[in-house]
């Protein structure tokens, strides 16, 4: 009997596979290992859809039957809508998970075939396509609608958002808070920013995200919590939009914005830096308190112009703004202004047209009595005009003959004040006051450190107006005769209104001088005081005078009793020596001498008149 022989095949491995392929279903066997084969045949069906809900707002919920594995390991799935990749979470190609349900989401208004591909492996099995219909999509935009689209500044609107899909239609499940931007409204020029009430009541500015509540796909305003009620303080048309993400207004609800009533002016100047008495023509701006352009304020207008400063002239003139006819106005009294439209302009004769006077920094207000007043000041620093005279200061008001003081000389404008363009080398010419007994004019020290006679052209230097005497130069100056000196200065153009007095005082006892001074015969030279010549006096001549005490100019001093002497040269006779001055009054003696010439013979005599502590006065004389 023959034994059926198996064949043995070793080290060898063999698989051996048939596919049956009728629908979706796979078939397969496989055998490895050594031995007899064996073989097992099976499929992965294909998944159904359970379930194929859609839903307002673009949502699609899917369901799908669960799939036994055909051997070892996890069936998954993945989800096409139109092909394609769908939203929410559902499972994509890219991503297949285990899940049986998802939502998709986003999904456009119309008919969309969705499938389910389960896989295992590298097998794979498709569901058959099942149609579903979305009639209301998910939020594409959004509509607002405001209240009010006429409203003064501070003034609200209620605004009102609907959530609508790609074909208008407001989407009911665009419900709950969203945060939602506000866009197309500015602040005001004064810095206060638009807001929009949130769900809980709070003002939240325009560009910040606010939260709102939606009922049904759309907000309103309530009396409670506002949920939307903006607030715009710019005047003009605020174009507002709503955005949420993608999600936004494509056609702004526009609300026009008008100021309030007027609060405050803003004045402005041609110039701030206007010469003094130059008309400075003004634009003077109304605006209610969130700096617009009050338009509404118009006609004319009772304004009282003010400053804080000391505005008037050193001169007396008071700063002035003409009214509308052109009248000029002082400060402080009511100007009648003409506005249109919220503006006065002095350029085109609604008045404002400014002139100030002193040089100095003039902050300027307006103010219609406590109803329109001007927080924030125009400030006009104001320039000297021209030099139109000079002024003279004195360093001391009672100067002392022969005794050095400081005369500054300025040069003012027509206004008092200093006019500092007046600057570098000027010639100016005293005058004033004359010489002293002795014969001593009045002098003032050039910059250069050159004394200069009164009446004669004297090189001074100015610094921004002003010629100040330095290191006994540049208007240091002596007057000599006891006198009140009225003096005055001028460059040829330009010259001093009015004098400055100066009274001067003797200076100290310093000189013997001879006064009354008689020859016979013979003559007495004109500068007989200290030193007296005498000529023509021949023989047995009388020369008479009598003596004081003086300044070191010649001017008297008094109260001084003193003992002067009167000697001459040999040969000479002097008789009624010495001679005394009083305890009071001028120094000067009661009485006087008499020298007599030799008779005969040719002489060249000297007559001295001397003090102790003085310096001695002498005559010649001579045949």
């Amino acid at each position: 009997m023959r034994r059926l022989r198996a064949t043995r095949i070793a080290g060898v491995l063999v698989t051996v596979a048939a596919v049956a392929m009728a629908g979706n279903a796979i078939a397969y066997f496989s055998g490895d290992g050594t031995g007899n084969a064996a073989a097992a045949v099976t499929k992965l069906t294909a998944p159904t859809f359970t379930a194929a809900t859609p839903a307002i707002g673009g949502k699609v919920t899917l369901t799908w039957g669960a799939l036994s594995p055909p051997g070892e390991g996890t069936v998954t799935y993945f989800v096409t809508r139109d092909g394609g990749t769908p939203a929410g979470n559902c499972p994509s190609q890219a991503a297949p998970t285990t899940v049986k349900t998802c939502v998709d989401e986003k999904v456009p208004v119309g008919k969309h075939t969705y499938e389910v591909t389960a896989l295992w492996h590298t097998w794979e099995a498709t569901s058959a396509p099942r149609l579903v219909e979305v009639s209301v999509g998910a939020p594409a935009y959004f509509t607002v609608t405001a209240t009010a689209t006429s409203i003064v500044a501070n003034g609200t609107s209620n605004l009102s958002i609907t959530a609508r899909d790609e074909n208008g239609t407001p989407v009911s499940t665009y419900t709950g808070n969203h945060s939602i931007v506000f866009s197309g409204a500015n602040a005001a020029p004064s810095g206060t920013k638009p807001t929009v009430t949130n769900n809980s009541g709070t003002a939240t500015n325009f560009g910040s995200a606010t939260t709102i509540a939606f009922t049904s796909g759309v907000s309103t305003v309530n009396t409670v919590t506002r949920n939307g009620q903006a607030r715009l303080y710019q005047a003009g048309t605020a174009n507002i939009v709503a955005t949420e993400s993608s999600v936004t207004s494509p056609e702004p609800v526009a609300i026009s914005v008008s100021a309030t009533t007027a609060s405050k002016y803003v004045l402005a100047a041609a110039t701030t830096t206007p010469v003094a008495g130059a008309g400075d023509d003004l634009t003077i701006t109304a605006q209610d308190a969130y700096s617009n352009l009050a338009t509404s304020y118009g006609g004319a207008h009772s304004l009282v112009f003010s400053t804080t400063a000391s505005a008037t002239s050193p001169a007396g003139n008071v700063p002035t703004v003409s009214d509308f006819s052109g009248a000029d106005v002082a400060f402080g009294a009511a100007t009648t202004i003409e506005f249109s439209e919220g503006v006065a302009k002095a350029s085109e004769g609604d008045g404002g047209k400014m002139t100030l006077y002193k040089t100095v920094s003039t902050p300027v207000k307006a103010a219609e009595g406590t109803t329109v007043t001007t927080p924030t000041a125009l400030t006009a620093v104001v320039a000297a005009a021209p030099a139109a005279k000079l002024v003279l200061t004195s360093s001391t008001p009672t100067p002392v003959a022969a005794t050095g003081f400081n005369l500054t000389t300025t040069a003012q404008d027509a206004y008092g004040n200093t006019a500092t363009g007046y600057a570098g080398a000027k010639n100016i010419t005293f005058a004033g006051a004359t010489a002293s007994p002795a014969g001593t004019l009045p002098t003032v020290v050039t910059s250069g450190n050159v004394a200069v006679n009164f009446g004669s052209p004297t090189a001074l230097n100015f610094v921004s107006g002003v010629a100040t005497p330095a290191s006994s130069k540049n208007g240091y100056t002596k007057l000599n005769k006891v006198e009140t000196a009225s003096v005055t200065a001028t460059d040829g153009s330009i010259s001093t209104v009015a004098p400055i007095a100066l009274p001067v005082s003797t200076g100290a006892a310093n000189r013997v001088a001879l006064l009354e001074v008689t020859a016979t015969p013979g003559t007495v030279g004109t500068a007989c005081y200290f030193t007296c010549p005498i000529t023509g006096l021949g023989n047995s001549g009388i020369v008479k005078a009598k003596a004081a005490i003086t300044d070191s100019v010649g001017n008297l001093v008094s109260n001084l009793a003193k003992t002067i002497t009167i000697t001459a040269t040999a040969g000479g006779t002097v008789t009624g020596s010495p001679l005394a001055t009083p305890e009071t009054g001028p120094a000067i003696s009661t009485t006087e001498f008499t020298y007599k010439s030799p008779a005969s013979g040719s002489f060249s005599h000297t007559i001295t008149a001397a003090s102790t502590g003085y310096t001695s006065a002498t005559s010649a004389v001579s045949k």
